[in-house]
Formats: structure tokens, C-alpha cells, sequence
């Protein structure tokens, strides 16, 4: 990441100590009403103990940019001058925060520059008085930057309660890193890839068996409550297949993704390995690694994630058509993210379970030999706690011959369905290799 995102990033994330965070319960307390339901991040506003306002904000960094004097003025229904007692309760992507200057200019019960922050969800009560209002708020973002890993617990909380964690949510890096493994070492792969091997004997080129260079586009979206999610990925692989036993494969994959949440954007890579061994002529085992980073200037979040996965695949050969089982343990783990002043880890640790059965068919169009493809997946989490922690899939895929041994080159598309807690949504993709 180079220096100028990265100070962008870092602007995102300081200001979260500075976010009294507003849930629509609170804001229903203060008789503000209920905040915009699709809003990432909102605020509802008391001075001198009336409702002044309410808003919801796609993004963290216009959260933020309304705690300023102009900011809390520009949606206010009181006249702010910065002396009156105030109150800013806020929704930091599911977070309760409250931002107080208790006592107004004049106030005996103490300083008017004293700023209180409660997060009542991390066990965080303190208060801080400088010179000014805005000396407090500075001593308030010293404090979250030197004591420990409060952001780090802050994305924590927000991916065991948020249905739209860039990190744990539908969509998100742990979610996605999952799919890829298990894409790459099943759905992607599975047919014929356990053909006996005396039929490489068949390969082509004299016995030379082409790598493979895969290109793919996948395109999801996914309703999670009030939330909408859009993930763009572009899966981007290379696959060096042995000569004297074609089955056995070494493939290096770097997905890039962009993934949107009611407006906000957040981004992330990785790269990962995996090699696939034949145990028999139906059994295959893939060891695979990764390590991949998420980040979202928008969505106040970043991370980096180690992954370990070991996936079996067991196919049937039956009369007219093929059977596949997988079966894939991932172990994932999010790791120190330095920048800046910063060092954050999230101190989130899954073990996931993806299990799959598909079943291939073999079809002829126009004098081209195709196959249908038709799966359903179940995906479950255990380890730290996240909002999502099972999802269900159905798809369907068509496209051509994809043989371990004997493809030059292939071609699939198909779309899946997909099913969870308060989710629901549906995810595209179309893959080459050649």
C-alpha cells in the first residue's frame, strides 16, 4: 500500500475513537426517530437535552465529518455555537458509541471542554479535558491510538453483530478466501480430475501436458437485512501441471476484489498456493495456503488473514454421468496490520467446514461436447463469532470438457444461489483457462 492511501486509510480510522455511535434504538430514546435503515453509519444529535437531528451516512468518513462544528451545524435544528451541553449518539456499522460534552459554558458541574466516550459493547467509559473542545477530542484520538487494540476490538464487535463486516460478512475476506480455496480445489476442478493415470499416456503434444492460465470474472449480490452488498471479483490463476502424471497440480491464484456496501468500497487481495495430489484413481487431497489483506477507507477497516485449507475430493463414475464429493476444513486467522501509529488486529480465528456433492452430465449442443454441472455446498463457522455462520448454495454450470490430463483449455459460466442468516443473494461467474 503505498503512502498516500495509506494516509487516507489512517485519516478513516483515527476519527472512529471521536464516533459516538447512534443505534436506532438509541435514537428512538432521545425521540430523534429512527435512522435511515440502509445507512452503513448514523448519528442523532441532542443539544442542551433536545433532539437536534438525525442522519445515516454510506461512508465513515462522512460519519466523521459531521462530528465537526460545521458538520454537527449543517444538519442541526438548533443553533450549535460549540458551547452548549451536547450528546451525539452514533451507529459505527452496528457499534454504540456515545460522544458527550456534558456541561455547557458556565456549567458548575464541571469544565465545559470535558468530553466523555462510552462504548458500552467493548466496555469503554472515559472522559478527557483539554484546553478546548477540540484539545479533548485530540486527547480522545491519543488515547485510542496508545491504549491497546481498540480498533482491532472494534472490527472484532463488528463481526459478531454486523451483517456487512468487510472481514466476516457475506462477501467478505474470510467468506470469499473460503470460496476460492474450495473453488479452486472442487467446483472449478472436480470432473474427470481423478482420471486413471495410464490415460496420460493420451497427453497431448507428445506427452507434454500445457499448464494452465485461468481468468475468470464472478459477480455477487447479496441482501443481508437492511444492507445490500455487491462483490466484484476478478480470479486471476496459474496451474503447472506435472508431465509424467498430469494430476498432480501446482496452482498459484491472486483473486482481486472489490466488494460495495450500501455505497461504501472496500478492496482486497491474496495470494495463495495449492497442490493437488491424487490418492487413487477417485480420491484427491489439496493442501493449500494463502495470504490475503482487505482494506476500506469507507468502512474504517483493515486487516491481513493467514489461511491453511485441506480439501478431499471423491468422485463416482456412473453410468451416463459423474458424482463428486468435497470436502474442505480451512483454518483462518487474522494477523497485525501495521501502519502509521497504527498496529490492528481484529483477533478473529475460524474454522470453517465447506462440504459439497455435485453431479456432472454429459450434453452435446451444436456438435460440441459440453457438461451440465449441478451443486449444492453448505458452509459453517466456528471459532470467534460472526453474524453469517452458515450459508447454503445451489448452482448450476455449463461448459466444456475440463480433464485433468487432457485439456488444452476450457470454458464454464454458471450462477449460484445462496442462503443464511437474514441473507439471501445469488453469485455469478464465467472462467477460462488455457
Amino acid at each position: 500500500m503505498n503512502t498516500p492511501h495509506r494516509i487516507k486509510l489512517l485519516a478513516a480510522l483515527v476519527p472512529i475513537a471521536m464516533s459516538s455511535g447512534v443505534s436506532p434504538a438509541l435514537a428512538q430514546t432521545t425521540g430523534c426517530g429512527s435512522l435511515i435503515p440502509t445507512a452503513n453509519f448514523g448519528l442523532s444529535l441532542g443539544i442542551s437535552g433536545s433532539c437536534a437531528g438525525f442522519l445515516g451516512t454510506a461512508t465513515a468518513q462522512e460519519f466523521f465529518d459531521k462530528l465537526s462544528t460545521t458538520g454537527i451545524q449543517s444538519f442541526s435544528s438548533v443553533s450549535y455555537t460549540g458551547t452548549q451541553q451536547a450528546t451525539i449518539y452514533g451507529s459505527f456499522n452496528t457499534l454504540g458509541m456515545t460522544l458527550a460534552f456534558p456541561n455547557a459554558v458556565g456549567s458548575t458541574a464541571g469544565s465545559p471542554n470535558t468530553l466523555t466516550l462510552d462504548i458500552p459493547g467493548l466496555g469503554i467509559n472515559q472522559s478527557f479535558t483539554g484546553g478546548s473542545r477540540d484539545a479533548s477530542k485530540q486527547l480522545m484520538e491519543d488515547y485510542i491510538k496508545k491504549q491497546g487494540n481498540i480498533l482491532g476490538r472494534i472490527l472484532q464487535y463488528q463481526a459478531a453483530n454486523s451483517p456487512s463486516s468487510p472481514i466476516s460478512g457475506p462477501g467478505g475476506l474470510i467468506p470469499g478466501v473460503v470460496a476460492s480455496d474450495f473453488n479452486s480445489s472442487f467446483t472449478d476442478s472436480a470432473t474427470n480430475i481423478a482420471a486413471p493415470a495410464s490415460q496420460a499416456a493420451a497427453a497431448v503434444d507428445g506427452g507434454a501436458t500445457p499448464n494452465l492460465i485461468g481468468v475468470a470474472l464472478q459477480y455477487s449480490a447479496v441482501d443481508v437485512l437492511d444492507s445490500k452488498i455487491k462483490v466484484t471479483t476478478l480470479p486471476f490463476s496459474y496451474t503447472i501441471r506435472n508431465d509424467i502424471d498430469p494430476r498432480r497440480q501446482l496452482t498459484f491464484s491472486l483473486p482481486i476484489t472489490q466488494m460495495d456496501t450500501n455505497g461504501a468500497k472496500s478492496y482486497r487481495g491474496g495470494l495463495g498456493v495449492s497442490y493437488r495430489v491424487p490418492l487413487s484413481d477417485s480420491w484427491t487431497l489439496t493442501p493449500a495456503g494463502r495470504y490475503s489483506i482487505v482494506g476500506s477507507a469507507d468502512m474504517a477497516t483493515v486487516s491481513s488473514l493467514y489461511t491453511a485449507s485441506l480439501t478431499s475430493t471423491y468422485i463416482w463414475n456412473l453410468d451416463g454421468f459423474d458424482v463428486a464429493m468435497g470436502n474442505m476444513l480451512s483454518y483462518n486467522k487474522t494477523g497485525q496490520f501495521s501502519a502509521g501509529d497504527y498496529s490492528i488486529d481484529p483477533g478473529i480465528t475460524n474454522t470453517v467446514l465447506r462440504n459439497g456433492l455435485m453431479l456432472s452430465q454429459p450434453v452435446v449442443w451444436d456438435g460440441t461436447k459440453l457438461s451440465l454441472e449441478y451443486s449444492l455446498i453448505d458452509t459453517r463457522y466456528t471459532g470467534s463469532e460472526i453474524y453469517v455462520s452458515n450459508t447454503q448454495e445451489i448452482g448450476f454450470t455449463i461448459g466444456t470438457n475440463k480433464n485433468a490430463f487432457s485439456a488444452r483449455s476450457y470454458l464454464r459460466g454458471g450462477v449460484s444461489l445462496i442462503r443464511g442468516k437474514d441473507t439471501k443473494g445469488f453469485v455469478a461467474n464465467i472462467g477460462y483457462w488455457f
